[in-house]
């Protein structure tokens, strides 16, 4: 290629590239009107602007239809406003067939409401952010919405969100996760439940360490103290390793007893088994009876075992419960009765070894005639009737007559 033009010295104002009569021309100062052909170009340096003249001068940048440079290398189409760089497209406003790499601290803007990133046929779309082979992970970052504070980043193989900065889940943002800081929540602020799904899950601390808790799949469910499980639920209940402290007050014993023992309490928290331990009151075969809420006995009160025998000392104040039917006694079966020695304040009965001391109608005599029997009115009393018809006799009152021991016949 050779250029023609007077570059020293000379005053012409334009110079041609090519051959001196077929070249394009490359003109200043005053823009030619005549003489001109397509290609040729016009510098105006009133307005720093440069023009081609296509039948007519047109500023490039301005109306200029198409800039095609190298063959499509770079080409500007005007009429799609699209900038196409290693192939033309007519409908991407900036197409680049290739790497499209940026310099020291790019910054990429956009005035619209979004920014969209697409695959170009629509399928497998994918947003790759990759290092250039120097080892080194690439950076991922969203600011918030004043630039003062990173929001989220990723870095390599981590995914960092800032303090106080929730990833949300579900349409309603219902599920949160978030570090304030201090402490990381896990918010089930929606409806429904927060599931966790396992076959076994494990609870330890930050190092892994330490368990605190295992959930079992159909299994047992464990809680551990510095790492050391202390309780376990199992199919017929619990099972605890270690003493039961209950509510503060008292803590159960860690091993079984033995046989017949019971659990008793010292009143200051410690419970432990022990053999039941009674000490009786009074001497060898008296009679024991609460006494004021201890074990009290006496004397008069005793109980033979060897014969079966019950003594007591003054009998006082007896009532019998009401007998409405004693039955038929045969007459040819023996009955005996022994009420053996009863006293009163000392003094011995006059007839056998029976008195009768009725506290309801005062002291009466523990032997009747028929004609002098006391009121029956009181049911279950009883006394001797020594003239009866039959003979001498024990009698009980119905609460209307006094009847016969022996065949329950009204006394006559």
């Amino acid at each position: 290629m050779a250029i023609f033009g007077n570059f020293k010295g000379t005053t012409q104002s334009e110079f041609q590239i090519g051959k001196s009569s077929e070249g394009s021309k490359i003109s200043t100062g005053t823009r030619p009107s005549s003489g001109i052909s397509t290609g040729d170009i016009y510098v105006d340096s009133s307005n720093s602007t440069l023009q081609v003249y296509n039948n007519a001068w047109v500023s490039v940048g301005s109306t200029l239809s198409d800039l095609n440079v190298d063959s499509g290398t770079l080409f500007v189409d005007s009429s799609n406003d699209t900038v196409s760089v290693g192939s033309t497209s007519s409908n991407d406003k900036l197409f680049v067939n290739g790497s499209l790499r940026l310099g020291t601290n790019p910054s990429l803007k956009f005035a619209g409401a979004y920014l969209d990133v697409s695959h170009a046929n629509g399928t497998a779309t994918q947003l790759r952010v990759r290092d250039n082979g120097s080892g080194s992970d690439p950076i991922f970052k969203i600011f918030n919405a004043s630039n003062s504070g990173e929001v989220f980043k990723i870095e390599g193989n981590e995914v960092l969100y800032s303090d106080n900065v929730k990833a949300k889940f579900g349409t309603g943002g219902d599920l949160e996760i978030y570090h304030d800081g201090n402490n990381s929540y896990i918010d089930d602020a929606g409806t429904g439940s927060l599931k966790i799904r396992s076959g076994t899950t494990t609870i330890s601390n930050a190092a892994g360490s330490k368990t605190s808790v295992v959930f079992n799949s159909g299994g047992s469910q464990d809680l551990y103290h510095n790492n050391s499980k202390k309780f376990e639920t199992t199919n017929s209940g619990i099972q605890t390793t270690g003493t039961v402290n209950v509510n503060g007050a008292y803590t159960l014993p860690t091993s079984d007893g033995s046989a017949n023992q019971v659990l008793q309490t010292d009143g200051s928290g410690a419970v432990s088994f022990a053999a039941i331990s009674v000490t009786p009151a009074g001497s060898n075969t008296q009679v024991q009876f609460n006494d004021g809420g201890s074990s009290g006995a006496d004397a008069s009160l005793t109980f033979d075992k060897a014969t079966d025998t019950l003594q007591t000392g003054i009998v006082k104040g007896i009532l019998f419960e009401p007998i409405t039917d004693y039955g038929s006694v045969a007459t040819t079966a023996n009955m005996t009765i022994d009420y053996g020695s009863v006293t009163s304040a000392g003094t011995t009965p006059a007839i056998g070894d029976f008195e009768f001391i009725n506290d309801v109608f005062g002291p009466v005599g523990d032997s009747f005639t028929v004609s002098a029997l006391p009121s029956a009115s009181q049911p279950g009393q009883m006394i001797y009737v020594s003239d009866e018809t039959g003979g001498s006799v024990m009698a009980f009152s119905d609460g209307s007559n006094w009847r016969r021991i022996t065949d329950r016949a009204i006394v006559s």
